[in-house]
């Protein structure tokens, strides 16, 4: 989900429209339907995968880690929205909210990226606050 929603970031941030026109069939049916999915659903989704895979002892360590490690990134990117939208317009759509954009979706779509390539390689993503949060989650018990 977090690299679903910095593509879309990432899309409007860099200008990305026309490129990305000819990959519409490759994420579009993804995001559409979501889009389609009744408006509690992401909730539902996020407290099942809370209380089901994070908090149960019957998943292995690192499963459990790399879910809540996504949950925190995709929860600090709708913060990151929702406090943008509350800007003045001529910060949130000027040149200063287009290079904040630009900004927030480059490092974002890396920090997801690096998520990525170390939950496929079988590491720890050592991302800073980001996985202090994540292993505060998670029980040892």
């Amino acid at each position: 989900m977090p690299l679903h929603e910095t593509w879309m970031y990432a899309e409007t941030a860099y200008h990305l429209h026309p490129f990305f026109e000819d990959f519409e069939f490759l994420t579009y049916p993804f995001l559409g339907a979501i889009g389609r999915l009744p408006s509690w659903f992401l909730m539902a989704y996020f407290f099942v995968a809370y209380l089901g895979v994070v908090r149960k002892k019957e998943w292995p360590h690192f499963f459990r880690f790399h879910v809540v490690m996504g949950m925190l990134l995709e929860i600090a990117l709708q913060v990151i929205g929702t406090v943008s939208r509350w800007m003045p317009l001529a910060v949130y759509w000027g040149k200063v909210g287009m290079h904040f954009w630009t900004a927030v979706a480059f490092a974002y779509l890396f920090t997801v990226l690096e998520c990525m390539r170390c939950a496929l390689g079988g590491m720890y993503a050592d991302i800073p606050f980001v996985c202090d949060a994540a292993y505060i989650q998670i029980p040892y018990d």
